[in-house]
């Protein structure tokens, strides 16, 4: 059976997208009604949905005139009419155009679906009762470019093996190392956007006096992650600066995450928004992945963070992952802050109230668990 999907275009674009992927009734065309607000966003789901062979229609509808999005329904009917199944995802738009167009499409008696992402079915409302089950039919570069992010970079692909037993050292023994991964970040964070190499840091004496410290230098230096001699430390190359200076804590969440059975997960993503200015802004996510088809994001500390004007200050991880989770999950989107220093209370307290999840310090042993149980 042909079909056809008529969605009301919204700025939460993922209701519109699943049905499209679901076997039971997926179309070979979607009718996009755009209202005059939603112009940048029907692009965004224009794009991504002919990337999957399907062809797109745009018609233009009012927002809050009733009669109107009556009108333009009924239209579209009598275009389409000779089509094999039409379908009607009533999830978007404004309340007037829902509702205008559920009237029309029941009164014609054709199917009408709601998507609800909060328990993971697709609704069907007219004219049978019905529900479908969600199935992961979505990934990371789709559901970003759906938002308006377009993937730059990614270091999903690097050789993580040789990484392990610094990783595993560093998580098993987290008191002893602690304050000494503050000593090293000290070090190498300044040199994260080194373009020639190799590079050679110098270490204070009394650093290197620190016996922690010196433990962290032989872990490192064994592992083949920078040389060391005569109180400087070489690096040879940018991937191993970007994990001495944390990087390492984005591959142990994203390798944990790998163990999941979660359908994409990306480490290292490195976005760019499509927006007027002549520079877009950019961004980088930690780590990112699908499960039953939102996207979770996960900011990765090393270093304490505090200060009296952290809640207003970009530089901010809370503040950050807060508006990149809305900004490139929408209203479904998961955000998480994996931290090896202890968070405080006040910390934690901004992160509940702002619905972010957490894992620091000793419990970093768990954080299959933990992630296990926040996707759940």
């Amino acid at each position: 059976m042909t079909y056809t999907h008529v969605c009301l275009v919204s700025a939460q674009p993922i209701p519109n997208l699943i049905p499209l992927r679901m076997e039971e009734i997926r179309p070979k065309k979607v009718i996009l009604l755009v209202s005059p607000d939603m112009k940048l966003q029907s692009e965004r789901l224009e794009n991504v949905i002919k990337e999957w062979g399907i062809q797109v229609d745009k018609y233009p509808i009012a927002p809050y005139d009733l009669n109107a999005a009556r009108e333009t329904c009924i239209s579209i009917l009598s275009k389409y009419n000779n089509d094999e199944e039409i379908i009607l995802n009533a999830t978007g738009g404004t309340k007037i155009m829902a509702f205008a167009a559920f009237e029309v499409f029941r009164e014609n008696g054709l199917k009408i679906i709601y998507v609800d992402t909060q328990n993971g079915w697709i609704q069907a409302l007219s004219p049978q009762p019905k529900q479908i089950n969600f199935k992961d039919v979505l990934k990371v570069h789709t559901y970003l470019r759906a938002y308006g992010q377009k993937i730059l970079n990614e270091k999903t692909n690097i050789e993580i093996k040789r990484h392990s037993p610094v990783i595993d050292e560093l998580i098993k023994i987290f008191d002893i190392y602690q304050d000494a991964i503050k000593i090293l970040n000290s070090y190498v964070a300044p040199w994260r956007s080194a373009g020639t190499f190799p590079i050679e840091i110098e270490i204070k004496q009394n650093d290197l006096e620190n016996e922690n410290f010196q433990k962290i230098i032989k872990l490192f230096a064994e592992n083949n992650i920078f040389e060391f001699n005569n109180g400087l430390i070489k690096f040879l190359n940018i991937d191993d600066v970007e994990f001495a200076s944390g990087g390492w804590l984005e591959e142990y969440v994203y390798r944990t995450i790998k163990s999941l059975s979660v359908v994409d997960v990306r480490m290292g993503v490195e976005v760019m928004w499509d927006v007027v200015p002549s520079k877009p802004p950019k961004n980088e996510y930690d780590v990112v992945f699908i499960h039953n088809n939102r996207l979770f994001l996960i900011e990765c500390k090393t270093e304490r963070f505090e200060g009296i004007d952290k809640e207003v200050s970009t530089s901010d991880p809370i503040y950050k992952l807060e508006s990149l989770r809305d900004a490139a999950g929408g209203v479904y989107g998961k955000g998480m802050l994996v931290s090896y220093q202890r968070l405080t209370d006040t910390q934690k307290r901004r992160l509940a109230a702002n619905k972010l999840f957490y894992c620091d310090s000793t419990d970093l042993k768990n954080l299959k668990s933990r992630i296990a149980q926040w996707i759940r």
